[in-house]
């Protein structure tokens, strides 16, 4: 997707299981926040950021975070 070789995660269904167990989950809202985990290959969370309502991610910082990974 989008010249990305490896899999991108949006958590749609079971509503809210993966942003849940990541803590980022709305429960008075029913949503999940916005927010970027970049993970490497052996699992490890190597960068985070959780966004204020309606602001979106820069996508060209998330790719600079990519790259220093």
């Amino acid at each position: 997707m989008g010249g990305l070789d490896f899999p991108l995660l949006a958590d749609f269904h079971p509503k809210g299981a993966v942003t849940q167990a990541y803590g980022v989950f709305n429960e008075d809202r029913g949503v999940a926040m916005r927010s970027v985990f970049l993970i490497d290959e052996n699992g490890v969370i190597r960068d985070s950021e959780v966004f204020p309502q309606g602001m979106i991610p820069n996508t060209t910082e998330v790719l600079k975070k990519l790259s220093a990974i």
